[in-house]
C-alpha cells in the first residue's frame, strides 16, 4: 500500500522479501524488477516492479540496519496513515516492551520487520527462531495468531496462536554440533520370538523387562529362526537378547545374548564353533537372574 503496488501482486512480492537472508539484499532488487540469474545459471524472472515502486521498498528495506526501538520509531514515520501498518507496528511495539519487562537479551529476541511467514493464513505478528551456534540451518521453531484458521475446518470462529517445530533441523543441528550419539534403534533388548504359540509369553518377558526400565523389542517378524532375529538385531545395533524356547520356558529359564560382545569377538575369531563358545557372549540363567544379567551387560557398553 506505502510502494502503490497492487494488492494481488503483494504476496508475490513478500515471497521476493523472504528470499532476503538467504540470497541478500542485491539479489532480492533484481527479483523485484527484471530478475536475475542464480549461482547455477538459471535464469529467475522478476516480478517487474517499476523503478519508483523498488525504490520504496529499498526504503523499507534500510530500516532492517536500525536497533528494534528505531525499526518501529521509523517505521511509524515512513507508514504514517496506513491503518493496517499502524496496527502491526503498535502490536510490535507491545511485544517489545513484555520482552523489556521480563528482560529478555537483546541479542536472543528482537524485532525484525523483514520476517515473512504464512500470508495465507496469519492475521497479526509472527515470529521465527535461529540457533545461535548455526544459523545456517535456518529456521527451527516458528509461528504466529491465526484468527481465521480454525473456522476453515470447524465452521466455528476462534482466535488462535501457535508454532511449529522443526524436528528435522533440530536433529541435523544436534548431530553437527556433535551433541548426541546416534544409533539405529533405541532398543536395549531385542526378545526373540521362536514358538508362535507362547506369544504371550514373550509379551511377559518384554513387559518385566519394561517395568525394570529396559527399551525393549519383540521380534514380530515371519522368520522363527534365532540366527535371522540375532541378525536383525545386529543390524540396529541392539546391545542384547534373550532367547525363550521349550527348552528354556519348561525350566523357568531364559538365554541371554550380549550381542555387542558378540560383535567384537566376531572380528577376532573366524572359526564359528570357537565364537560360540566364547565366554561372555551367551548364557542360560534363571529367569529371575534376567534382570540383573542384562543390567550388567548394558552397564559395560557405557
Amino acid at each position: 500500500e506505502y510502494s502503490g503496488i497492487p494488492k494481488d501482486v503483494a504476496p508475490d512480492v513478500f515471497r521476493v522479501l523472504d528470499k532476503l537472508e538467504k540470497q541478500g539484499r542485491e539479489a532480492v532488487i533484481l527479483e523485484l524488477g527484471p530478475g536475475r540469474v542464480d549461482k547455477s545459471g538459471d535464469k529467475i524472472n522478476g516480478l517487474g516492479l517499476p523503478d519508483n515502486q523498488i525504490a520504496y521498498v529499498e526504503r523499507f528495506l534500510d530500516l532492517a540496519n536500525l536497533t528494534p526501538d528505531e525499526q518501529l520509531r521509523e517505521a511509524s514515520l515512513l507508514l504514517a496513515g496506513i491503518s493496517s501498518a499502524e496496527e502491526g507496528i503498535d502490536e510490535l511495539k507491545q511485544i517489545q516492551g513484555f520482552l523489556d519487562s521480563m528482560g529478555t537479551d537483546p541479542g536472543k529476541a528482537k524485532v525484525d520487520l523483514t520476517v515473512v511467514r504464512g500470508l495465507g493464513y496469519y492475521t497479526g505478528p509472527v515470529f521465527e527462531t535461529f540457533l545461535l551456534d548455526l544459523p545456517e540451518f535456518g529456521s527451527v521453531f516458528s509461528g504466529g495468531r491465526y484468527d481465521h484458521l480454525v473456522s476453515r475446518f470447524s465452521g466455528q470462529s476462534m482466535a488462535g496462536t501457535g508454532s511449529s517445530l522443526g524436528i528435522d533441523r533440530f536433529l541435523a543441528a544436534l548431530l553437527k554440533l556433535k551433541a548426541i550419539e546416534t544409533r539405529k534403534s533405541c532398543a536395549d533388548v531385542l526378545v526373540t520370538t521362536m514358538d508362535k504359540s507362547r506369544m504371550s509369553d514373550y509379551f511377559k518377558i518384554a513387559d518385566r523387562l519394561r517395568e525394570a526400565g529396559f527399551k525393549v523389542d519383540i521380534f514380530l517378524g515371519n522368520n522363527r529362526r534365532v540366527p535371522k532375529q540375532l541378525q536383525y538385531a545386529d543390524r540396529l545395533d541392539i546391545p542384547a537378547a534373550v532367547i525363550c524356547g521349550s527348552d528354556e520356558f519348561d525350566k523357568d529359564d531364559v538365554t541371554i545374548k550380549d550381542l555387542v560382545a558378540g560383535r567384537e569377538q566376531s572380528k577376532d575369531v573366524k572359526d564359528r564353533a570357537e565364537w560360540l563358545k566364547a565366554e561372555d557372549i551367551q548364557v542360560t540363567i534363571s529367569s529371575d537372574k534376567m534382570i540383573d544379567h542384562i543390567r550388567s551387560i548394558l552397564s559395560r557398553k557405557k
